[in-house]
């Protein structure tokens, strides 16, 4: 509830005005590759008259996003076009940056993929080690039962 200007660094030229619902300071947490900023504010706000603020801290967010990557793709485009309209976006190290991000999500896939292959192996010799169980079991009872029948036999 209220409304939000977006101020020049003097506080007088207003850029625009936010109004319910709107969210600011996305692109300092963002972590965009090729930030010129450092990941600093880009913009100053300013409420017009009463305005209800909630906050939602990096950590927060992040934790957010990671169960919705959809969600965070889109934020990290947009935080990108706000920068690349303003010319505070370095597109050679935002490449680098992206490229060694991505190489970091492949070994992740990767080490995810190994591990669901040795849940899946560990799965199958758990079942053939229980397999094994209930024959030796049996093969045991069989024994058992044959040693007891021929040692009736001995007794007399």
């Amino acid at each position: 509830r209220g409304k939000l200007d977006v101020v020049a660094d003097d506080g007088r030229q207003v850029f625009v005005t936010l109004g319910d619902g709107a969210v600011f300071g996305e692109v300092s947490i963002l972590n965009i590759p090729g930030n010129k900023t450092g990941n600093r504010r880009t913009a100053n706000v300013r409420s017009v008259g009463y305005s209800d603020l909630f906050s939602l801290s990096k950590d927060d967010l992040w934790e957010a996003l990671s169960e919705y990557p959809e969600a965070k793709q889109s934020l990290l485009e947009k935080g990108k076009q706000i920068l690349m309209k303003d010319d505070l976006i370095d597109e050679e190290k935002a490449r680098l940056e992206e490229a060694a991000h991505e190489t970091l999500k492949q070994k992740i896939d990767r080490l995810e993929c190994n591990l669901d292959s040795m849940s899946t192996r560990f799965s199958r010799l758990l079942a053939e080690y229980s397999s094994f169980q209930v024959r030796i079991k049996k093969y045991m009872t069989k024994v058992e039962q044959k040693i007891g029948a021929n040692s009736e036999t001995f007794d007399l």
